[in-house]
């Protein structure tokens, strides 16, 4: 079965139509590859949807640039399609037509606005982003291996974009982009062309939040009929104690009628206990007329 990272991927991909919107995503998958030289650019993917569509994008914006596939199975883990363009001649067949430099990759990402920088950081995210299942946790990150870049991205972004505000971190030789808000990473979603992924994501998060809200309910409930228990059990003790000691009949003929009642229903409310008085007694009535009883009992202890 797909991963969550897995679907967004294929979802992005399958938004990837227009003409132009095929050269900003392109755009971005060359700026976050993993190695990019004036005379080789390489890149790798677990997403078969990617796979499928970046010999087709690479062929829509030069079709002489000649490139390498390799596929690799890998045993109990995911395959990988790898992709290589060898060669100064080769290299510059592709990256001339987007205006790119191997040195400057910043610099190509400041030219990007609008739609444009909207499918380059989907491009991104697909080459080079995670997203984890929102049963698990909340979690996306793009991992970059040219520093500048990474710099440049988030600041690009939050200018157009200011609900997305990546922070950063460094694993190993990589600046981690990352966001952890529900909300943030549903918007970003939604930005790289994601929507029905970001819909699942804030749906999740609506599940959560009524099952907490259940669990605590279900908690307080459990807590308020411990006490009660405890409370009844105490109050059943007490009128015991006098019952064994001096007898119900020295008590107030109030307090002998509440006595009966709780010790003829030892698990009854003080509402419910309330009700079968003659005339009934509100359920403060009746709290109070235990404690009085607790009160008298406690002087015979």
């Amino acid at each position: 079965m797909a991963s969550f990272s897995n679907q967004v991927k294929t979802e992005i991909c399958g938004s990837i139509r227009k003409p132009a919107d095929r050269r900003a995503f392109l755009t971005g998958i060359l700026l976050s590859a993993r190695r990019f030289t004036e005379s080789e650019i390489t890149l790798q993917t677990e997403c078969e949807a990617f796979a499928e569509l970046f010999p087709k994008l690479i062929q829509s914006v030069s079709p002489k640039c000649s490139f390498d596939t390799e596929f690799r199975a890998r045993s109990g883990r995911q395959a990988v399609w790898c992709f290589s363009v060898s060669g100064a001649e080769q290299v510059c067949a592709l990256t001339k037509p987007l205006h790119l430099e191997a040195q400057n990759r910043s610099a190509a990402l400041a030219s990007l606005t609008g739609r444009a920088l909207a499918f380059a950081a989907a491009g991104c995210f697909v080459l080079c982003g995670s997203v984890t299942d929102p049963e698990r946790r909340y979690h996306l990150e793009l991992a970059l291996s040219d520093a500048d870049f990474a710099a440049a991205l988030p600041e690009t972004l939050a200018a157009e974009q200011p609900e997305i505000r990546f922070k950063s971190t460094v694993r190993k030789n990589d600046i981690v982009l990352y966001l952890k808000q529900n909300e943030q990473i549903c918007d970003a979603l939604t930005y790289f062309g994601a929507p029905n992924a970001s819909m699942e994501l804030a749906a999740q998060q609506v599940y959560k939040n009524v099952r907490s809200m259940t669990n605590r309910r279900i908690n307080c409930d459990m807590a308020n009929i411990d006490k009660s228990v405890a409370a009844a059990e105490q109050q059943i003790a007490d009128i015991e104690l006098i019952r064994n000691t001096v007898g119900l009949g020295t008590l107030p003929a109030v307090l002998q009628e509440i006595a009966a009642a709780r010790l003829a229903d030892p698990d009854a409310s003080l509402r419910e206990l309330g009700a079968k008085l003659n005339p009934p007694l509100s359920r403060s009535g009746v709290n109070h007329r235990l404690q009085r009883i607790s009160e008298l009992a406690a002087k015979y202890k």
